[in-house]
């Protein structure tokens, strides 16, 4: 399967962080840096690559915006809807947990 298109658009250290050995990854970097770019090509890669399902997968975010523009480019990016997917804010996931 070509992943190329995952790569494509990253700079280096962007794809070392998408193409990590599966498991727990921290994205810590600057506004603007392209953590959500980062985080959402990742969650592609390791549906893609490694074939986990994409709602089996856990990203957490800050504010409800970074949420909602990373469930879209997943969607974009995987052509699914993410709707059922765990993305969201540590507020937002702790109350659907809960629920």
């Amino acid at each position: 399967m070509d992943v190329s298109h995952l790569l494509d658009s990253l700079n280096d250290r962007q794809r070392e962080a998408v193409s990590a050995d599966p498991g727990a990854i921290l994205v810590l970097a600057g506004a603007g840096s392209g953590k959500t770019r980062v985080l959402t090509h990742r969650i592609a890669w390791v549906c893609q690559v490694n074939g986990l399902s994409p709602f089996s997968l856990l990203a957490v975010t800050f504010t409800n915006k970074a949420a909602k523009e990373m469930r879209s480019r997943v969607e974009e990016l995987l052509g699914i809807s993410a709707g059922a997917m765990w993305v969201g804010t540590f507020h937002g996931l702790a109350h659907r947990m809960v629920r």
